[in-house]
């Protein structure tokens, strides 16, 4: 009865929804034996034998970006510190977002230590299922697990992403580049983490030119390419030199409009260079770098940090420039396509970030009307 309310609760977050990504759930691995086991230490080298570890993807694998790399570090932890892993793909279609919650209790009672997950989505059933099932510890990335108190929710870690500074450096480039003085941005759905790599975009490139014109518009969904060729190709056609997509699989659509028009645009997440390189490397001329957020890391450090002895559970943590885990893609067409003297003010940029010099305005504590008003500034 308790995990058929659950699901009748979780249609409401369905219903906000448009939808994106592939249906149905599918997995990798297979569920544990019950009993809970720690790390371990052999030949004095860490390790994680007998650990098991379950990662619910909200979402499919195959866009390269964060759940992917999350399962990346996941993944990692199997082959080189020995724990044992299942890597769920719950899907992401207005169909399968009401069975997160029902398959996250599901997983409560199959013996997992460690419960990986992510985004926005997941923030609920997190929360229910962690209240429910105090003894499951949950490892939660790109999304905050608020508490009423600090007592709260003991056995959830969370950590968040300043994509905001990241994207503020890509702003600051994009504007010292325009050439027309306008520059676009396209969110795949307008989420919190979308909106924040919003925000330190238009922040990024008013520091530098106060007067730029930003487009900004949302596709609606996160696999949607025919959908985000449209609106690059509207704000191509207004004048935008160049058009940063944040928004999942459906970026492929920025990338083919912006190459047909001979204008530039940014990878998201990942390095998305690396993959066009080999197989598309046209594609490339015209990314001069990629937005980046490094989940894996944040994973696989979290994971470390516990073989350690350390207690991260009932903590919230939000990560940046600093922590060395979100930046730009340095790579060999940012040294080409990006000027040195516009590199040598990132880097200052950058310092002034990471000093405090510079503090980058956030998506987070802003209200709908507070965010429209700065979007229309």
């Amino acid at each position: 009865m308790k995990k058929l309310l659950a699901l009748f609760l979780s249609l409401s977050l369905a219903f906000s929804l448009t939808a994106c990504g592939g249906g149905g759930t599918s997995s990798s691995g297979s569920a544990p034996e019950s009993g809970s086991s720690t790390s371990s230490e052999a030949d004095g080298e860490k390790s994680f034998a007998g650990v098991k570890i379950l990662h619910l993807i909200s979402n499919t694998r195959g866009d390269g970006g964060n759940h992917d790399a999350a399962a990346a570090a996941v993944e990692k932890m199997r082959d080189e510190y020995g724990a044992e892993i299942k890597i769920v793909e719950m899907g992401n279609s207005a169909a399968d977002v009401p069975k997160y919650l029902p398959t996250t209790l599901d997983a409560c009672e199959e013996g997992w230590d460690y419960i990986v997950c992510g985004t926005a989505q997941m923030v609920e059933p997190v929360m229910e299922a962690s209240n429910e099932f105090p003894d499951q510890k949950f490892i939660v990335y790109d999304a905050e697990i608020v508490r009423e108190s600090e007592d709260q929710y003991p056995n959830v870690y969370s950590c968040l992403f300043k994509q905001n500074e990241a994207s503020f450096l890509a702003g600051a480039m994009a504007a010292q580049m325009s050439d027309t003085g306008k520059i676009g941005f396209i969110g795949g759905m307008e989420i919190p983490a979308i909106n924040d790599f919003l925000v330190g975009y238009i922040d990024g490139a008013r520091y530098i030119n106060p007067d730029i014109e930003v487009y900004s518009a949302f596709v609606g969904s996160w696999n949607d390419v025919a959908k985000c060729k449209e609106i690059a190709n509207t704000q191509y056609q207004q004048g935008a030199s160049l058009v940063f997509p944040a928004a999942g699989q459906a970026y492929p659509g920025a990338f083919e409009a912006g190459l047909a028009a001979q204008k530039m645009y940014l990878g998201c997440d990942v390095d998305r260079s690396i993959s066009y390189k080999e197989t598309n490397p046209e594609i490339c001329e015209y990314m001069p770098t990629s937005v980046l957020k490094f989940v894996g890391n944040s994973i696989e450090g979290a994971f470390l940090r516990i073989m350690e002895g350390e207690n991260i559970f009932g903590k919230h943590e939000t990560v940046g420039i600093a922590e060395n885990c979100v930046g730009l893609a340095e790579n060999e067409y940012y040294e080409k396509l990006v000027p040195e003297e516009v590199r040598t003010k990132l880097d200052e940029i950058k310092a002034d970030i990471v000093s405090g010099k510079i503090v980058v305005k956030s998506a987070y504590g802003m209200s709908q009307d507070e965010l429209n008003a700065f979007k229309n500034a």
